[in-house]
């Protein structure tokens, strides 16, 4: 196998060859007749901020990372808050923040959330400070019980955690022991919750409860582990068919490594796979860089919009599906169809960033 600084380099030419496709796409689409001002509209369909560092009660969306949908709310994982806010986005022009929960000591630096099937909680992975890397998969409570009579407000709260890390010093070193240090991505099946932990090389499988009030009988637990160098600095992870597919430098640029997750008691690594081989089981969107980078979740399947959070400005977007299935269809950052203009801080995001005009009805 080629050195790793050998294998970032190919994994970067092909990222920019996937791009500058995508980019000529856009500008192949763009170049056609526009409709006339009147009989447009814009993808971009509304936006909320909130990151005051100085302010408590107003940083609750603070390197907002990644979203998932529920009916006529967003739950946002924002890592820089230590919270899982929650928006009522029930007029996506209008978005408000209807509740928030955060801990500093329980669920630091989160950065992924996934809606567990019972829908009475969020499973949130906390991937913890960069130096001690303990990471903890929290489930944070958004059953009805924690609404308000009218529906207006929430109070989400952390219901139980799972963690499994030790870091110790030793001659001027960082060990970790333990079997869930710096974990990076996760996907959840069932009552399963499949982790990668990509500074330490490993997979390792947590329980979860069946419903959020099942905690202390169903709590968060280690059931397996695998460690291996395919899964070297993993960066995301999705889960089909007993098969948990990698995306590393441990394999080549546009590989994926695969681990037979049948039991999570007792995984194997299988042969590495191309992209391209496994499209039935995960559609090759999902790999992409921009969808990545940008933590667009499209869960929320048959809803007419979609939202894009973005950890550099604090916000969620939301947008036209319809733009959000073209910018994925070509290989390009859902964060496309927020605008050019709201990526101007950000060079690599601005040169591929265009505001999609779409047809009305």
């Amino acid at each position: 196998m080629p050195p790793l600084p050998r294998r970032r380099a190919a994994r970067a030419r092909v990222r920019a060859r996937a791009r500058a496709s995508a980019r000529a796409f856009v500008l192949a689409l763009l170049s056609r007749a526009r409709p006339s001002a009147s009989s447009a509209r814009t993808s971009k369909i509304g936006a909320l901020r909130e990151c005051v560092d100085a302010s408590r009660s107003q940083r609750r969306l603070c390197g907002a990372s990644a979203a998932v949908v529920l009916g006529q709310n967003v739950y946002v994982a924002s890592s820089r808050a230590d919270a899982v806010t929650v928006i009522d986005a029930s007029d996506p022009e209008a978005m408000r923040v209807a509740g928030s929960a955060a801990s500093f000591g329980g669920m630091r630096r989160p950065t992924d959330l996934h809606l567990h099937a019972s829908q009475s909680y969020v499973a949130v992975l906390a991937t913890g400070d960069v130096q001690t890397k303990k990471s903890s998969v929290v489930v944070v409570d958004v059953s009805a019980s924690r609404w308000s009579a009218d529906g207006t407000t929430i109070t989400p709260t952390m219901a139980a955690s799972g963690h499994n890390c030790t870091a110790t010093e030793k001659g001027g070193r960082t060990f970790y022991d333990g079997y869930l240090c710096g974990a990076t991505a996760f996907a959840i099946v069932g009552n399963l919750a499949y982790v990668a932990c990509g500074d330490t090389n490993r997979l390792t499988v947590m329980s979860l409860p069946s419903d959020v009030s099942k905690t202390a009988l169903e709590p968060v637990a280690v059931v397996g582990t695998i460690q291996s160098e395919e899964l070297t600095n993993a960066e995301a992870i999705m889960v089909a068919n007993n098969k948990a597919y990698v995306r590393s430098d441990g394999v080549c640029g546009s590989c994926v490594a695969v681990v037979d997750v049948t039991s999570a008691s007792s995984m194997s690594m299988l042969a590495t796979k191309d992209i391209s081989e496994i499209s039935s089981d995960v559609p090759t969107w999902r790999w992409s860089t921009g969808y990545l980078a940008r933590g667009a979740h499209r869960d929320n399947a048959s809803y007419p919009y979609d939202w894009v959070v973005d950890p550099v400005s604090s916000s969620v977007t939301s947008v036209a599906r319809e733009c959000v299935n073209v910018a994925l269809a070509i290989g390009d950052t859902p964060a496309a169809c927020v605008g050019r203009n709201e990526f101007a801080y950000d060079a690599d995001a601005e040169t591929s960033a265009f505001n999609f005009d779409l047809l009305t009805s």
